[in-house]
């Protein structure tokens, strides 16, 4: 199959005043398609929307809550006034908490799933019937994680909302078949970005979280571009670390492996804090 021009192509990316949304940005602007940068923080998609059409390309930052309805209907009604046309949409806003699951607030719970799985769902809500009407081409990514397939200390409320958004997105992938539009989850590890120092900012038990060992850990552009190449030639899934892909199916064909290995992690943290 031959690749897609993205040339011309508009997404739209939540989550993109930073880290793998604002990487991405850049990338696909880079590639040709018209941007539009969603996220609370104005003045980062404003410099983030500065730099792409400084590289020769268009971008639209609009200010956007994922948890709030008419803040997600407007990102998508200024799209259409602006570029006249949807064809894809990352849903990457989210983030991560520190504690055991046990400890984890009901308001902390709720929220976490307002952010990262209700977020994903009303942005997919707004933009599909938008691309069934001005697309021929469509394609939905989701930025999950490798922890939506394998249970994480410390990271289960976060892990919860990511195998949640695996989850729709494989049921998406067969329901959206038959409109011509791609569904793609996007599963990076440990990536440099902001998200682990916010997570312990709300954290109980700060540094408590089993962070990717830094020799392993992407940057924000090697996600990106994954995401990039999966927009030119769309898959299932997307794996950055093709390691980590097999030792995550290694673990979920042998399940007491996982528990084991998991289990072995936890208990030499645990002997090394003071």
């Amino acid at each position: 199959m031959a690749a897609t021009d993205l040339s011309g192509r508009v997404i739209v990316i939540t989550g993109a005043s930073s880290g793998i949304g604002r990487a991405t940005a850049i990338e696909c602007g880079a590639a040709g398609m018209h941007v539009v940068l969603a996220a609370r923080r104005f003045d980062r998609l404003e410099q983030a929307a500065t730099e792409i059409e400084a590289a020769g390309g268009r971008a639209l930052p609009v200010q956007c809550d994922v948890q709030c309805d008419d803040q997600v209907d407007q990102m998508v009604r200024r799209t259409l006034e602006r570029f006249d046309r949807l064809d894809a949409v990352f849903a990457n806003a989210g983030y991560a908490c520190f504690s055991p699951v046990l400890d984890v607030p009901d308001d902390r719970m709720r929220d976490i799933f307002e952010t990262n799985y209700h977020g994903t769902l009303r942005c997919i809500r707004a933009a599909v019937p938008v691309m069934r009407d001005t697309s021929e081409w469509g394609h939905v990514l989701i930025c999950t994680s490798a922890a939506s397939e394998i249970s994480i200390p410390m990271y289960g409320a976060y892990a919860a909302t990511k195998a949640a958004q695996d989850s729709i997105g494989g049921a998406l992938r067969a329901e959206l078949h038959g409109d011509g539009i791609a569904v793609s989850t996007v599963h990076p590890i440990g990536t440099r970005t902001e998200l682990f120092e916010a997570a312990s900012k709300l954290s109980p038990n700060p540094g408590g979280g089993l962070n990717t060992p830094a020799a392993l850990m992407h940057s924000a552009e090697r996600v990106a571009r994954a995401v990039v190449r999966c927009l030119r030639r769309p898959r299932p899934e997307v794996w950055p670390s093709v390691g980590t892909r097999w030792g995550v199916a290694l673990t979920t064909a042998v399940p007491f492996l996982g528990a084991w290995s998991i289990r072995k992690i936890m208990l030499s943290r645990c002997e090394r804090k003071p």
